[in-house]
């Protein structure tokens, strides 16, 4: 009898490390549900060259109705792995943050997280099987950048894992959250007074990670690869 395909749901997933960790996924014939909102040209040129990527667009910007009714598509439910790479960064120094950016923040960053968590995590432990991803961020460690701190907040959040996850370890459900360090993307390059020379200075191994490097780990933690490791922040930052 064939083998039946796991499936991986990765929000995010037009970012540089979300590209990595989709072409991870379907290298080791993963069948991938893609969410992206925007620059989406890399995603669907994937897509072209494998039947097993399916994409979805979405804006997490819009109204809570709309969230939940993106959230609860039947296809999402029937996934063995969630991978949270979904990123909203507002430049704003901290002394003007308002309730508009925490809100957007909010809802990109931290609300399909809980959603999702409880929903597919209820199924994977139904299953006795299932990983849950989280990209975080190293800038928790020192209160976020000056120019971040909404972005932050809610990174720092998906560092808490609810009581409830560690009762579905025992069937094989594996949770953990990465909080990654400075990584060599776009992303990175357009934030404004942002001086990347300065920022490696500041990492021990002096560089920035590389796209790939971040999604190998991510790719190990949620998949069959990964048997042991559960309800764990790991930091992958070149020693920050």
């Amino acid at each position: 009898m064939e083998k039946k395909l796991k499936k991986a749901l990765i929000l995010g997933a037009s970012s540089d490390i979300g590209i990595e960790i989709v072409e991870n996924y379907l290298k080791n014939n993963y069948i991938v549900y893609g969410h992206y909102n925007k620059n989406s040209n890399q995603l669907k040129n994937i897509k072209k060259n494998n039947k097993n990527l399916f994409l979805y667009k979405f804006n997490f910007l819009k109204s809570e109705k709309e969230i939940h009714k993106f959230l609860n598509k039947r296809e999402f439910k029937d996934s063995d792995i969630f991978i949270n790479a979904s990123a909203f960064v507002k430049s704003v120094e901290y002394r003007n943050v308002d309730t508009n950016v925490l809100f957007n923040s909010f809802k990109v960053n931290l609300l399909p997280n809980i959603f999702l968590t409880q929903r597919l995590g209820n199924l994977m432990y139904k299953k006795k099987w299932g990983r849950i991803v989280n990209l975080g961020s190293i800038g928790v460690k020192f209160g976020g950048g000056y120019y971040n701190f909404p972005y932050s907040l809610m990174k720092h959040a998906l560092e808490f894992f609810p009581k409830i996850t560690r009762d579905w370890a025992k069937n094989n459900v594996l949770i953990n959250t990465v909080r990654v360090g400075a990584t060599n993307t776009k992303l990175h390059k357009k934030l404004p007074k942002k001086n990347l020379l300065e920022r490696e200075k500041l990492i021990p191994l002096k560089r920035m990670a590389t796209p790939k490097e971040i999604a190998d780990y991510v790719y190990f933690l949620g998949s069959e690869e990964n048997t042991y490791i559960s309800h764990q922040v790991l930091t992958i930052a070149g020693g920050e």
